[in-house]
């Protein structure tokens, strides 16, 4: 992995963490407020938020991550699977498919392997 694309993810993952922090320390100061009735709207809010935040990680994977799970998914017999794949994708090699791309192969590549 490149350094900027691993400092990217380590600020990634600041970033988030910051918003989960302002998140919970919003959600304290309105339990412990006067007004008790804000309390429900509260839970409501955070809860709101916490399901999509969950939902929108998706797992990031460097190159290297996927060049091993193409890797053996080609030690395990299935080298025509794995070139397939990377067609889909509109690659004749790993380095071509976009990096936004690496999630659903790597799905795939693992249904692949596993079935």
């Amino acid at each position: 992995m490149s350094k900027m694309s691993n400092l990217d993810l380590v600020l990634d993952e600041m970033i988030t963490a910051g918003q989960k922090m302002i998140d919970a320390a919003t959600a304290l100061k309105e339990m412990f407020s006067e007004t008790a009735p804000e309390m429900s709207k509260v839970e409501t809010k955070t809860k709101k938020k916490e399901v999509p935040a969950m939902e929108a990680e998706v797992k990031k994977y460097s190159f290297q991550e996927v060049r091993g799970i193409m890797a053996s998914l080609a030690g395990k017999g299935k080298k025509a699977e794995a070139k397939a794949l990377l067609t889909k994708y509109g690659a004749s090699r790993l380095s071509d498919v976009k990096e936004k791309d690496y999630p659903a192969l790597v799905a795939e590549a693992e249904v692949l392997a596993n079935g």
